[in-house]
């Protein structure tokens, strides 16, 4: 048996579970080895467990003597992470066991997404249903799937599958902090038919962007972090403007290959584009995007000081017509990322944002992935809207994902008013209560149960759905005495 890195750490009772969690590939919508770990490790630990028709479950346990009329809780969190490693990690966490390493100050994962957004909610969830010493009234840890690209788990979910009236999430990344409203969201599909055709008298060039910081596509879509598709399409623009200048109005910039960003939920990091120029102006395109090159390094390295932009010659007789390609950078420049509007009623809150996520070419078109979220129903609906018609004039086919509600606060919930006396006395100072602009799966929740009382809570996670992701270790502490403190005062609310 290989030595467990996190071994040292307290508490041991989550950090072992968190560990044994980053063995499991989980990415979104591809969840069934973690489902199948989960399962077999309530068998083992005789946890009650059961599982609907989307792939969710639901563990639960008994009353301990004595504490049988104490209400339920509900502890939830979710099993899917955010995928995201460097070209050279030598670990693919879509596929691979995750290598984490500890300072015994923070965790992190080499190379990847470590994906403590949400394995050490999970892990603090299933350490509650086996922590010996814990007296406790009925307890159900609820675990979601695919959170991070739909909230699809949470959306089919059936009213009944959970029975408590009090749900602890803990997906919240903030300690002192406790989460009482949530943006909602959906996400956007545009495609572009495309064609490659053969192509005389061009030269190729490949142009690529990465080191980029990414990050969270809502907590961090205010933090003036750079997107690659973006970065890489004012390139492009450029090269158009030259060649709009020559003589020959033929000559024209053919894409035959453009890719960015991997996932909904995160500011893209990377992109790259394989194109065609007119070989007598081949050289002067190459000065114009060395030019770029020089001009865009030195005004982004305040914001992204390791960003790394390539430029090269390659060998590429195809690509897409004329047309097809002005259509690509079109669409890609008029579509929104980035922040549309603050709150007007919370000082530094973004009420609405789209991110630009993904662009990918695929056999016969280009798929163009948006995710917009919004605390106002009616502005989501606008700018899903007026993406639609920026994509319908550029000639993409534009469909709706199905939105999720946002989470409206109660700030005279009881069980709010509990949470906080509770995280006050471990924290010994006073907590926040914030409203963030972030999915979380608590107002499908409410949807299911209007009765039900809510608050979200975690350890400090930084630089989610990234590479440079990182848990603060003595945070998980503090918030595993927070959780158990939680559960025993339940029966405060009888």
């Amino acid at each position: 048996m290989p030595e467990k890195v996190l071994a040292s750490l307290e508490p041991q009772l989550v950090w072992n579970i968190f560990e044994e969690i980053t063995k499991i590939p989980r990415p979104s919508k591809k969840e069934e080895k973690i489902r199948s770990w989960v399962k077999k490790w309530a068998k083992k630990n005789k946890i009650a467990v059961k599982e609907d028709a989307v792939g969710n479950l639901l563990l639960s346990k008994k009353a301990s003597p004595g504490k049988e009329k104490s209400p339920a809780l509900v502890l939830q969190g979710h099993l899917d992470m955010v995928c995201q490693k460097t070209p050279d990690s030598k670990s693919d966490c879509e596929t691979e066991s995750l290598i984490v390493q500890t300072n015994n100050k923070i965790v992190t994962a080499e190379g990847t997404s470590l994906g403590a957004d949400n394995g050490i909610g999970m892990a603090l969830g299933l350490a509650a249903l086996i922590d010996e010493e814990l007296e406790a009234g009925p307890l159900e840890v609820l675990l979601t799937v695919d959170e991070e690209t739909g909230m699809t788990g949470a959306l089919r979910m059936k009213k009944g599958f959970f029975t408590g009236n009090h749900l602890l999430n803990i997906d919240s990344e903030i300690l002192g902090e406790i989460t009482i409203s949530s943006a909602g969201g959906g996400d956007t599909h545009l495609t572009i038919p495309v064609e490659k055709h053969s192509v005389k008298g061009c030269k190729g060039i490949r142009l690529e962007i990465s080191g980029l910081r990414g990050g969270h596509s809502g907590i961090d879509i205010d933090k003036n972090r750079l997107n690659a598709i973006k970065v890489g399409v004012d390139a492009l623009t450029r090269i158009q403007d030259y060649l709009k200048e020559q003589e020959n109005k033929s000559a024209k910039l053919l894409i035959n290959n453009i890719s960015g960003g991997t996932v909904l939920n995160a500011i893209t990091r990377e992109f790259s584009c394989d194109f065609l120029v007119p070989k007598a102006n081949n050289d002067m395109i190459l000065k114009v995007l060395k030019h770029w090159k020089r001009y865009a390094s030195s005004t982004m390295k305040d914001i992204e000081p390791q960003i790394k932009i390539e430029i090269s010659e390659i060998e590429e007789e195809e690509a897409f017509s004329a047309e097809q390609t002005m259509n690509i950078v079109s669409l890609l420049s008029e579509l929104h990322h980035g922040v549309i509007s603050m709150s007007q009623e919370i000082e530094g809150l973004v009420q609405t944002s789209n991110n630009l996520a993904v662009v990918k070419t695929l056999s016969e078109y280009i798929t163009i992935l948006l995710s917009t979220r919004s605390s106002v129903d009616e502005e989501l609906h606008e700018a899903r809207e007026k993406a639609k018609k920026i994509g319908e004039t550029f000639g993409a086919e534009v469909s709706f994902a199905e939105a999720y509600p946002g989470w409206k606060p109660n700030l005279d919930s009881p069980f709010l008013k509990m949470v906080k006396e509770n995280y006050e006395e471990v924290l010994k100072k006073e907590v926040e209560l914030k409203a963030i602009h972030a999915g979380l799966e608590c107002g499908m929740f409410l949807k299911l149960n209007p009765k039900l009382s809510v608050s979200s809570i975690g350890p400090t996670i930084k630089n989610v759905h990234s590479i440079e992701e990182y848990v603060v270790v003595e945070s998980v502490k503090v918030i595993w005495e927070v959780v158990k403190k939680i559960i025993q005062s339940m029966r405060d609310l009888e």
